[in-house]
C-alpha cells in the first residue's frame, strides 16, 4: 500500500519529514497555510517539536497517525508543523503563550491561534482522547462564540509582546563589583551541594552557568563555589547522563542524581560541555575531565560530523520504538558479553538484575578502582584493565544494534558552539587536531552558511542552505571566529568576525533601547518582534551579542562597540537581583567590564607560544591579543583604560600578575 504524503514531504527538515506520511494535512509555516486560514476563517494549529524529542514521537504515533483524529483536525483547522530548531522565532512566541496559559512549557508544543496568528490556547503533550476533546471544544467555541476567542487572543498577545522587556538605562554607570557577589550569594541557595546542579529534578547540565561560576570562584577565591562546580562535574561524569561507552552527554536526567537520562544527545550540550570540562581542567588538572573531553569529542566526530565538515544537530532518544533501547543492558546481556569479568564490571557500573529502568541498566560509575580492588583482592592495574576491556566489549556489541536516528540539520549557531569547544580543548590540552577541527568547521560555515555580503543562513540540510539567520546565528558565529583569531592570530578570522558584527548591528539592533531583536529587520515579521534576553541551557543571543561587541571592541580599539556592550549590560543589571542562573552570560560580561584588560603584544611565533601558554594556565577572562610586528621580543602588559603597566615577559610572572588583579571579596 502506497504511503500517504502530505506537504511536509517536500521539506528538508528531518523532523518535518517524520510527519510527512501522517493523515493530518500538515503545512509547513508559510504564506500558503496562513492565506488559507484567513480565506476559510479557520483557526491555526501550530505544532512545534524537534527530531530527537521522545514525546514528539509518542504524539506522532498515537495521535497524528490516527485517521479519525486527523479527520477532525483537517475539517476544522489549518495544521502547521514547525521544527523549533529551524524556526526558533516561531517557537519563541507560541511557547511564551503556552507558558502564560499553563505556567509550564516543553515539547511537543501545540498552540492554537487565530487566522492572523494571535494565540488563543495551547499545551504540550496530549493523549489521544484529551486531544480530541480539545479539538472539538475549540472548534465549537470558534463557531458559536468567536468574540470570546478574540478576547483571549488580545490578552495573550499582549502578554507575549510585553514579556522580557527591559528598561533602558539612560545613564550607564560603572558596574558595581559587589552586585556580582550578591548575585552569586543569592544563587547559592539553589545549589544542590550533594548531587550537584540545581536542587530537585529533572537536572539539566547548564554548562554556561557552571563556566561562569568556575571563573567567578577563581576570581573571588570562593571555595564554596569551586567545590560546587567540581562536585557537579564529577557527578555528571560518573552518572548515567554521561555515555560511558561512547562518550557524550544526554540532554538531561529525570532524577536528582544524574542517573536516568532523557537519552537524546544534542550538539549544543556536548559542545558546551567540552568547553566547560576543558576550562575546568586548567584549574584542577583532573584526569577525569581530560578523559571526558577526549571521549565527548570522539562522540561528536564519530556520530555528528558530516562529510561536509559541519556537525549534525542531534541523536534521537528512541530506537526500535523505545526510549534508551540503544544504550541500556540487562544483567544477563552483560554476563554473556563479559564472562568472568562481569562481576567486577557490574559492581563498578551499577549493573543488577533489577536494573535501572524496567529491568535494564543505565551504566553509571558507582565504585572507585580502590574500592573494587579491595573488594575483589585485585590490583588497581588489574581492575583498570578489566574495566577498559569491558567497556570496549560492550561498546562493540552496542555498535551492532539499530542506532537512534540522526537529525542531519547543520545549524549555524550550534556549529559555532562546536568551534568554541574545539578551541577550548586545544588551549587546555594542546592537541593540534582539535584546532584543525575548529578551522574545518569554520570554513564549512563560510562556504555554506554565509554569503558574500555576510548575510547568514540558519540551517543546512540535504545540500541546501535555508532559513534566514537569527541573532544567535550572527552573534555565536562572530564569537567563534574571534575564538579562532585569539589562538591563531590569522587576521581573516578577525575580519570575518568584524563583518558579521557589522551586519548584526545593521539587521537586529534597536537603537532606542540599545538592545537587539531576535529576528532580522528583513525577515517576515510575526505577530510580535521579540528580544531574547534570558540565558538558558544555551546563553541568550543578546548576551552573546554583548560579549562579542565587548571583545571585538577591545581587540580593535573601538569604543563604540564597547559602549554598546556596556549599555546592554546596564539595561539588564536589575535582573541580577533575582534571575539567578538565567543571566549567567550577562553576569560574565559584567565581570569582564569590571576587570583590567590584559593585552599581549605579539612580535613573533615565540610570542604566539607565550600567549597560548598563558591561556592554558589561566582562567582570566580579559586576555586579548594585539599583533604589533614592529615590536621586538614578547611581552604582556596589563592595561586599564589608557594606562598600561610595566611589560611582563615570563609566563609564570604573567599568571602571577593576573592573579594579583583578580576580584577579591
Amino acid at each position: 500500500m502506497e504511503k500517504h504524503n502530505n506537504r511536509l514531504s517536500l521539506e528538508t527538515s528531518p523532523y518535518l519529514l517524520q510527519h510527512s506520511h501522517n493523515p493530518v494535512d500538515w503545512y509547513p509555516w508559510g504564506d500558503e497555510a496562513l492565506s488559507k486560514a484567513r480565506a476559510e476563517n479557520k483557526l491555526l494549529l501550530i505544532s512545534v517539536g524537534y527530531s530527537s524529542c521522545h514525546w514528539c514521537h509518542v504524539m506522532e504515533r498515537e495521535t497524528f497517525s490516527n485517521p479519525a483524529i486527523a479527520d477532525v483536525m483537517n475539517r476544522y483547522f489549518i495544521n502547521i508543523k514547525v521544527d523549533r530548531e529551524e524556526r526558533p522565532d516561531i517557537d519563541q512566541i507560541y511557547m511564551n503563550a503556552v507558558q502564560i496559559i499553563t505556567r509550564s512549557g516543553g515539547w511537543p508544543l501545540n498552540c492554537f491561534a487565530l487566522p492572523d496568528g494571535r494565540p488563543v490556547f495551547g499545551g504540550t503533550y496530549y493523549k489521544s482522547d484529551q486531544w480530541l476533546n480539545v479539538l472539538e471544544s475549540l472548534a465549537a467555541t470558534w463557531q458559536n462564540d468567536p468574540s470570546r476567542v478574540l478576547e483571549v487572543a488580545e490578552e495573550l498577545t499582549m502578554g507575549v509582546s510585553t514579556s522580557e522587556l527591559v528598561t533602558t538605562k539612560r545613564e550607564v554607570k560603572p558596574f558595581d563589583q559587589n552586585a556580582i557577589h550578591i548575585y552569586v550569594d543569592k544563587w547559592k541557595k539553589q545549589f544542590d551541594n550533594h548531587f550537584g546542579g540545581s536542587k530537585g529534578a529533572p537536572k539539566f547540565p547548564m554548562p554556561g552557568s557552571l563556566l561562569f561560576l568556575l571563573r567567578y570562584g577563581n576570581l573571588a577565591g570562593d571555595e564554596q563555589v569551586l567545590c560546587y562546580v567540581n562536585n557537579t562535574l564529577n557527578r555528571m561524569a560518573s552518572g548515567g547522563i554521561y555515555d560511558h561507552l561512547g562518550g557524550g552527554f544526554s540532554r538531561y536526567s529525570v532524577d536528582e542524581r544524574w542517573l536516568v537520562p532523557h537519552f537524546e544527545k544534542m550538539l549544543y550540550d556536548n559542545a558546551q560541555l567540552v568547553s566547560l570540562y576543558s576550562q575546568a581542567y586548567k584549574k584542577e588538572l583532573n584526569p577525569v575531565y581530560e578523559r571526558v573531553v577526549a571521549h565527548t569529542i570522539g562522540f561528536m566526530l564519530r556520530e555528528l560530523k558530516a562529510k561536509t565538515g559541519g556537525f549534525y544537530s542531534s541523536l534521537d532518544s528512541d530506537s526500535e520504538g523505545k526510549e534508551g533501547a540503544y544504550y541500556t543492558f540487562t544483567k544477563q546481556q552483560v554476563d554473556e558479553l563479559l564472562g568472568d569479568d562481569s562481576e567486577v564490571f557490574s559492581v563498578a557500573y551499577g549493573v543488577s538484575a533489577a536494573g535501572t529502568i524496567n529491568g535494564t541498566n543505565v551504566l553509571n560509575k558507582c565504585a572507585s578502582s580502590s574500592q573494587i580492588s579491595s573488594l575483589f583482592s585485585k590490583s588497581k592495574e588489574e581492575v583498570a584493565q578489566i574495566i577498559e576491556q569491558s567497556l570496549t566489549a560492550l561498546f562493540a556489541h552496542r555498535e551492532s544494534r539499530p542506532k537512534p536516528s540522526t537529525d542531519t540539520k547543520i545549524l549555524t549557531s550550534w556549529n559555532a558552539l562546536a568551534i568554541n569547544a574545539f578551541v577550548d580543548a586545544y588551549i587546555a590540552f594542546g592537541n593540534d587536531s582539535y584546532l584543525r577541527e575548529a578551522i574545518e568547521c569554520a570554513n564549512f560555515l563560510i562556504g555554506n552558511a554565509i554569503d558574500e555580503e555576510f548575510n547568514v543562513n540558519r540551517s543546512y540540510c540535504a545540500g541546501k542552505s535555508c532559513v534566514s539567520g537569527f541573532l544567535d546565528d550572527y552573534a555565536f558565529t562572530a564569537n567563534s571566529f574571534l575564538y579562532l583569531y585569539r589562538v591563531t592570530f590569522d587576521a581573516r578570522w578577525l575580519t570575518y568576525s568584524k563583518k558579521l558584527v557589522d551586519r548584526m548591528v545593521d539587521l537586529f539592533y534597536h537603537s532606542a533601547s540599545g538592545m537587539f531583536y531576535y529576528a532580522s529587520s528583513k525577515s517576515k515579521q510575526l505577530i510580535v518582534r521579540k528580544m531574547e534576553l534570558m540565558d538558558g541551557v544555551i546563553p541568550s543571543s543578546s548576551s552573546v551579542a554583548a560579549q562579542v561587541l565587548l571583545d571585538i571592541g577591545r581587540i580593535q580599539n573601538s569604543p563604540t562597540y564597547v559602549d554598546m556592550a556596556s549599555q546592554m549590560v546596564a539595561n539588564i543589571s536589575d535582573q541580577l537581583t533575582y534571575a539567578g542562573p538565567y543571566v549567567y552570560s550577562w553576569a560574565d560580561c559584567a565581570v569582564k567590564l569590571l576587570l583590567p584588560v590584559a593585552s599581549l603584544h605579539v612580535a613573533s611565533q615565540g610570542g604566539n607560544n607565550v600567549y597560548n601558554e598563558v591561556l592554558k594556565q589561566s582562567l582570566y577572562p580579559n586576555i586579548y591579543p594585539h599583533a604589533e610586528l614592529e615590536k621586538k621580543g614578547n611581552e604582556l602588559q596589563l592595561c586599564t583604560g589608557n594606562t598600561c603597566g610595566e611589560p611582563i615577559t615570563s609566563v609564570d610572572n604573567v599568571v602571577k600578575e593576573l592573579c594579583r588583579v583578580w576580584m577579591g571579596k
